[in-house]
C-alpha cells in the first residue's frame, strides 16, 4: 500500500466588502499547489473569478516546507506490495536569534550621531539664509539670536574664542569616531 501524498495548507485572504479596505476574511484550503487553492476559492466565491479589481491574496505557511520534505521522502521511498506502511515523523525546530545589547546601543548611537550631524549641518545654512534673506528667514533668526546670546553671556571676544574651541573639539571628536 502506497502512502498518500499529503496536501499543503493555503490561506486565502479577501475583502468581503470591496469598499471597506480594513475588513478582511481568511479561508484555509488543503490543496496540492497555490493554483488549486485559488480554484477552490473561486468555486466557493465565483464573484471573485473574473473581477481583477477585488482584493485577493494567497499565503503559504512555513509548515508547507515540512510537507514538501515528507512528500519528497514518500516519492523517493515507495513501499512494496507487502502491505507494509512506513510512518515518518518530522520534527522542526526553530532557532531564536540572539539579541545583542551592544548592537542595540550602537544602533541608537548611530541614529543620535546622524541626527546631531544633521542639525549641526543646518546651522550654517540657516545663518546663510539670514544673511541673504534677512531676519524673517525660516528659523534663522532664532539661531542668530541664540549665538548672540552665547557670545554676550561669555563676554564678547572671550565668547567668540570659547565658541571656536567648542566647535573645534566637537569636530575633532566626531571626526575620530
Amino acid at each position: 500500500m502506497n502512502p498518500k501524498k499529503k496536501l499543503k495548507t493555503y490561506n486565502v485572504t479577501y475583502r468581503p466588502d470591496e469598499n471597506n479596505r480594513y475588513k478582511t476574511k481568511t479561508i484555509t484550503y488543503q490543496a496540492n499547489d497555490m493554483k488549486e487553492a485559488e480554484a477552490l476559492f473561486h468555486a466557493e466565491h465565483p464573484e471573485y473569478k473574473n473581477n481583477k479589481s477585488r482584493y485577493l491574496e494567497i499565503h503559504s505557511p512555513l509548515s508547507n516546507y515540512a510537507i514538501d520534505r515528507e512528500n519528497k521522502k514518500i516519492a523517493e521511498n515507495p513501499t512494496d506490495n507487502n502491505n507494509t506502511t512506513t510512518t515518518t515523523t518530522t520534527t522542526t525546530t526553530t532557532t531564536m536569534k540572539k539579541f545583542n545589547i551592544l548592537n542595540a546601543f550602537k544602533l541608537v548611537n548611530e541614529y543620535v550621531y546622524s541626527i546631531t550631524m544633521l542639525i549641526v549641518g543646518l546651522i550654517p545654512l540657516l545663518l546663510l539664509g539670514v544673511v541673504l534673506f534677512g531676519d524673517n528667514f525660516f528659523l534663522g533668526n532664532i539661531v542668530v539670536y541664540n549665538i548672540q546670546n552665547i557670545l554676550d553671556d561669555m563676554g564678547g571676544f572671550v565668547g567668540i574664542i570659547t565658541l571656536i574651541l567648542i566647535v573645534t573639539v566637537f569636530h575633532k571628536f566626531y571626526k575620530n569616531n
